[in-house]
C-alpha cells in the first residue's frame, strides 16, 4: 500500500512530522548451521533458548538473557552458502556490521575475557574507544560481535586504540582519561553528554 504524503517538499514532511519514540528490541540473524551457532549463543554468550519452530518457510530458534525480553537474538535458516566479503574492512560482515553486548564493568569484561579465550577459538580484539573497551570476536559464521563496558568519558567517534586487559583497572582508566583529553574534540563527561543528546531526541519524539 502507498503512502500518500500531503503536498509539499519530503522534508517538509519530516520536519512537521515528530518520529513516534521507538526503544531497539531485537535481532535476527539468518545462519547456515542452526545447531553450531545455537551452540555458540547459549555456551559461549550465555543466553537461553525461550522458543523454538517454524514459520514462513524457516526455522525460528529465539534466544535472550533477559527475562523481560522473550527473544533479544533471533536465530532463523536461509543464510546463503556465499556472501561477499565486506569490500571495506573483511574483519566486519558484508551486511550486519556488529552485534554488540553491553557489561556492567571492567571487571566483568576482564572475567568474559578469560571465559571467551577458554570457550571459543578464533582471533579477539582488544580496543580502547575512549568511550567504551571492548573486545571483538565472531561467531561460527562470521558475524561480528563485541563485548564491551562504557566509560565515563565522551569523545567525538570514532576512536580505535589497543587495550591491554592485563593492565590494572587503575591503569586503563589512567590511560583513557589521557586518551580522551588528547583527543580534545568533544571531550566531556559521559553524563553531560547524554543531558544534550536527550534534548535532541526529544525534539524528534511525539
Amino acid at each position: 500500500m502507498n503512502t500518500i504524503r500531503p503536498p509539499g517538499s519530503e522534508q517538509e514532511y519530516v520536519s512537521n512530522h515528530r518520529v513516534p519514540h521507538l526503544n531497539f528490541s531485537h535481532l535476527g540473524i539468518c545462519v547456515r548451521d542452526m545447531e553450531v551457532m545455537e551452540d555458540f549463543y547459549t555456551r559461549v554468550l550465555g543466553m537461553t533458548v525461550t522458543d523454538r519452530g517454524s514459520a514462513l518457510d524457516t526455522d525460528l530458534v529465539f534466544l535472550s538473557r533477559d527475562p523481560a525480553e522473550h527473544h533479544q537474538i533471533v536465530l532463523g535458516t536461509g543464510r546463503p552458502e556465499r556472501i561477499p566479503e565486506n569490500t571495506s574492512n573483511p574483519m566486519f560482515g558484508a551486511i550486519i556490521n556488529q552485534i554488540s553486548f553491553r557489561i556492567a564493568s571492567l571487571n566483568g569484561l576482564k572475567e568474559f575475557d578469560r571465559h571467551l579465550t577458554q570457550s571459543h577459538t578464533g582471533e579477539f580484539i582488544y580496543a580502547n574507544h575512549g568511550t567504551a573497551w571492548s573486545i571483538y570476536f565472531h561467531d561460527p559464521e562470521g558475524n561480528m560481535l563485541e563485548a564491551f563496558v562504557d566509560s565515563e568519558w565522551y569523545i567525538k567517534q570514532p576512536v580505535f586504540e589497543p587495550l591491554d586487559l592485563s593492565q590494572t583497572n587503575k591503569e586503563i582508566l589512567q590511560k583513557t582519561r589521557s586518551l580522551c583529553e588528547d583527543a580534545g574534540e568533544g571531550f566531556e563527561p559521559v553524563a553531560q553528554w547524554r543531558q544534550r543528546i536527550e534534548i535532541l531526541m526529544e525534539l524528534q519524539r511525539i
